[in-house]
């Protein structure tokens, strides 16, 4: 999934290929069968798939979500600042890119942690409650996500 390699759907040939030989069905098939809302993404929280879950949870397409900052898919209030998504201070403490970075280098899932997304809705900030969970597959994480009632 480095630069320089072939990019089909975000994800590299080779990563792609390796992953339909180990699960035995292509990943958009995989990701879709899940019942929760799914993403793909890299060590730095780059969305690089989802599954139809996701995409709903979000109410956007794939145009508006792979190949973007998780910040930015997500409506991150924080995101919009000049120092953009993944460098203000608030990003230290996000629990969403804690967790995947944590699973990203050590290869331990994480399940049901809490996060608080601090919403960019036009003219206000609304705190969204969430969980998410992380587990790592060759150089990706999954990244489940659900909202909190």
């Amino acid at each position: 999934m480095r630069e320089g390699r072939t990019m089909l759907r975000s994800i590299c040939t080779t990563c792609l290929e390796s992953f339909t030989f180990q699960m035995g069905v292509p990943l958009q098939t995989f990701l879709d069968r899940l019942p929760v809302p799914v993403f793909v993404v890299n060590d730095d929280v780059v969305v690089q798939a989802a599954n139809n879950r996701g995409y709903a949870l979000l109410n956007k397409d794939s145009q508006s979500v792979l190949k973007k900052l998780g910040g930015i898919v997500f409506d991150c209030a924080y995101a919009q600042l000049p120092e953009g998504c993944g460098k203000t201070i608030h990003c230290s403490g996000c629990a969403i890119r804690r967790s995947v970075y944590h699973t990203y280098t050590t290869g331990k899932s994480l399940i049901g942690i809490p996060a608080t997304l601090h919403a960019a809705e036009p003219g206000k900030m609304q705190a969204v409650a969430l969980k998410v969970s992380t587990e790592k597959m060759g150089d990706v994480v999954l990244l489940q996500v659900e909202k909190v009632e």
